[in-house]
């Protein structure tokens, strides 16, 4: 059982400032949870997982709650007492995996799983900034609940030097949370009614190889995937991408042991940039520009990648101090990934846009003690 209390936002103005202080409504919400699950071995080959995970959220007082209509409108207000119970919801989240063994090397899995949110982050921005907002359930918000179905092959082979996994995967998504186009969420006290609702599904293929052991061992990860929402009032009621889709993700970790002491490794990771809406037309309001945005989601930032490398030094053996030295270089050829992408006009052709790239991190060196007594 837990209990959340989330504060939305404050704005203190300075004296003499043309912005007024305020404070939007703090939400309180309790969240409870009781599951139990069984493991049944059917067969020598079959062996199944089973269980139920009963989920329930009541939002709390004190504060007003509106209630809207389709577009938005607030229909009606009633104000609640502080721990008075404003709507409880209550979802049952079964689940079952089971795995059927084809030799004593490899087998075959299925799972089907269940899953409901009861806070959610909304962001209306390229990445994550000091604009992002939490909300709770509520009479408005209904839980967010994901069905997802998986199967999978597993194979161990060459003496369990090497494992092999691929998986495909369908998740079904609804009661999804989007905001209404335009929306601003600075000092916003009325967010409830700039949300919309709608569905969402992904699916995709991933791909997994591990050397287990070994002078030089790692692994390679890969997912195909895609991430999509619908919501009627959103790109003509069409699918689109979620912030969250990345069609390509690849890993590759390599570790080699060169001595007792020394160990190198490196890691590389890619995937496709994250999808965002970009201006696609501009006009000039009270000698201000304002950007024109038509679909949503249909634009990529660029792709991410970024390679680093690490080496370890363990020092002698049989001293009481134990203790190793590390040194890492992240992101080794110094790759300027795009962390927010922002437009504005050429201040020497206002008729011109510019588009300002935002990175956070290139090249860092590092260096690490670590002890232990």
């Amino acid at each position: 059982m837990i209990h959340h209390t989330i504060k939305p936002g404050k704005i203190t103005a300075s004296e003499g400032s043309s912005v007024n202080d305020d404070q939007i409504e703090n939400r309180a919400g309790l969240e409870m949870a009781i599951y139990i699950s069984d493991e049944w071995k059917v067969s020598d080959k079959l062996n199944i997982t089973y269980g139920l995970r009963g989920s329930a959220y009541s939002a709390l007082g004190p504060g007003d709650f509106r209630t809207y209509d389709q577009d938005g409108n607030t229909i009606a207000t009633r104000t609640y007492k502080e721990g008075e119970i404003v709507k409880t919801y209550i979802n049952p989240e079964p689940r079952i995996s089971a795995s059927y063994q084809l030799r004593s090397s490899s087998s075959l899995k299925a799972s089907y799983t269940r899953n409901t949110q009861n806070l959610h982050l909304m962001s209306n921005s390229t990445s994550t900034s000091p604009t992002d907002l939490y909300v709770m359930n509520s009479n408005n918000i209904k839980p967010e609940i994901a069905d997802q179905v998986a199967i999978g092959y597993f194979r161990n082979f060459k003496d369990d030097r090497y494992e092999f996994s691929a998986e495909i995967y369908y998740k079904d998504m609804s009661n999804q949370i989007e905001y209404r186009s335009g929306t601003d969420l600075r000092g916003n006290d009325n967010v409830e009614g700039d949300l919309l609702y709608g569905d969402g599904r992904a699916y995709g293929l991933e791909l997994f190889l591990k050397k287990r052991f070994g002078k030089l061992s790692g692994w390679v990860g890969y997912t195909l995937s895609r991430t999509e929402r619908q919501f009627t009032d959103i790109n003509g009621g069409t699918w689109f991408p979620s912030k969250q889709d990345r069609t390509h993700d690849l890993s590759l970790v390599g570790i080699y042991k060169a001595s007792k002491r020394w160990t190198f490794s490196s890691t590389f990771v890619y995937n496709t940039g994250n999808a965002v809406t970009f201006p696609n037309g501009k006009y000039q309001l009270k000698g201000k520009t304002v950007f024109y945005y038509s679909e949503r989601n249909a634009d990529r930032l660029p792709d991410y990648h970024r390679l680093d490398l690490a080496a370890t030094l363990e020092a002698k053996p049989g001293k009481k101090l134990q203790s190793s030295w590390s040194f890492g270089i992240y992101n080794v050829y110094n790759r300027q990934n795009t962390y927010t992408l922002d437009f504005r006009d050429d201040p020497d052709d206002r008729s011109k846009t510019q588009a300002v790239r935002t990175t956070l991190f290139g090249i860092i060196p590092s260096v690490t003690w670590n002890f232990k007594f």
